[in-house]
């Protein structure tokens, strides 16, 4: 676990636990720091502070208020940029406690100045009393956020009490609440990280479901559903003027005959073989890679016909002349291939491209099959 509390594990669920915490420490704190404002135009009344000293008394107004913008005006940043969460954290750790610090100045020209009364003293420290629960309570998302405010708010004013003889009972009943906040302080702080490792670990179990949702288990490629989600993107995009790519059908040609000839767990190790060719052939980082169902492979990649057409013909080409390893049976296998690049006016949608090729397939297989054929 790293200083702030995130996670070293998955670098995706890493920033993402980091940007919850950036989120949950400026949600909890954006507004907290006109409290002080407030606090202290309750206390300045009672205390006739505008009166006795108006100079600092506008001056202590002017600060808070200062202090509450500039704590609000701290945005986060973007939650998929981890260095730049990191860094706001780093920055926040600096100004969160500038408000409790003026605080603590002010309590203490309270209880220090003659001409302030002992009821607006102890109004003054039930306000202090009250900012310190807060910051344990609430800002816990991190563990020394909440402590350097707490700290900062209430031992000042806990070390003047006690140096004041006719205080004695309050600065030991303050002394057992200071006990008490480092307890709240463990406590809040350790439900704040398990409700969080909560969230990350059902962020993980969603995602986990649904890259299984959205990938065929037997080669690991693309399920129709990814394919079929990912072409209607592309094709809309691409009516909107945006780059134009092209599909690949591949059919494994009698394939039937090596389930019959070798039996099932033979040919599921030829179709994974096949999976592997195509990812040779196609980098998926550059496309999209899908099982389409039983024999059938398809493939997205941006770009025009031609250049995608030579790689599949290259692919073709290399099965006809070789042979895969269907563990540990060697069979020979030829595909028909279909291609097409997308026509907004011609083929309309990614439906009118996926029928488009299709055809092409089925013309590929009707010329004799192991052959590739361009959608017209």
């Amino acid at each position: 676990m790293s200083p702030d509390g995130t996670a070293r594990g998955h670098p995706a669920l890493r920033a993402w636990r980091l940007s919850q915490i950036v989120a949950d420490t400026y949600e909890r704190s954006k507004l907290a720091g006109f409290l002080y404002l407030f606090g202290w135009v309750v206390v300045g009344w009672l205390a006739d502070a505008h009166r006795i000293a108006p100079v600092p008394a506008v001056a202590m107004a002017v600060v808070f208020l200062a202090l509450g913008v500039m704590r609000l005006a701290m945005r986060p940043p973007p939650r998929e940029d981890e260095a730049a969460n990191r860094r706001w954290l780093r920055n926040y750790a600096w100004v969160l406690p500038l408000a409790p610090l003026a605080w603590a100045g002010l309590q203490a020209w309270l209880l220090l100045d003659a001409r302030f009364s002992q009821p607006v003293r102890m109004a003054s420290l039930v306000a202090t009393i009250g900012y310190a629960t807060v910051f344990v309570n609430v800002y816990t998302t991190v563990r020394h956020f909440a402590a350097v405010g707490a700290g900062v708010l209430f031992l000042p004013p806990l070390v003047l009490v006690w140096l004041d003889p006719g205080q004695q009972a309050l600065a030991v009943a303050m002394t057992f609440y200071a006990v008490y906040l480092v307890g709240a302080l463990v406590r809040t702080h350790a439900e704040y990280r398990r409700r969080l490792d909560l969230d990350v670990a059902l962020r993980e179990q969603r995602d986990l479901y649904e890259g299984l949702s959205r990938t065929d288990p037997l080669t690991g490629l693309a399920n129709r559903r990814q394919f079929t989600a990912r072409l209607d993107e592309l094709a809309a995009r691409a009516r909107r003027g945006g780059p134009g790519f092209t599909l690949v059908m591949i059919d494994v040609d009698h394939f039937k005959r090596v389930n019959d000839d070798h039996g099932h767990l033979a040919g599921d190790a030829c179709l994974v073989g096949l999976a592997q060719r195509l990812q040779a052939v196609f980098p998926p980082d550059c496309s999209l890679l899908a099982r389409l169902g039983g024999e059938e492979f398809g493939v997205l990649l941006e770009g025009d016909a031609a250049s995608a057409a030579a790689s599949a013909e290259a692919l073709r080409r290399s099965l006809a002349a070789g042979a895969i390893d269907c563990g540990g049976v060697v069979v020979r296998v030829t595909v028909s291939v279909g291609v097409a690049g997308f026509d907004p006016v011609r083929h309309g949608d990614g439906e009118g491209l996926y029928r488009a090729v299709d055809r092409a397939l089925y013309e590929a297989k009707g010329a004799g099959r192991d052959r590739l054929a361009i959608a017209s």
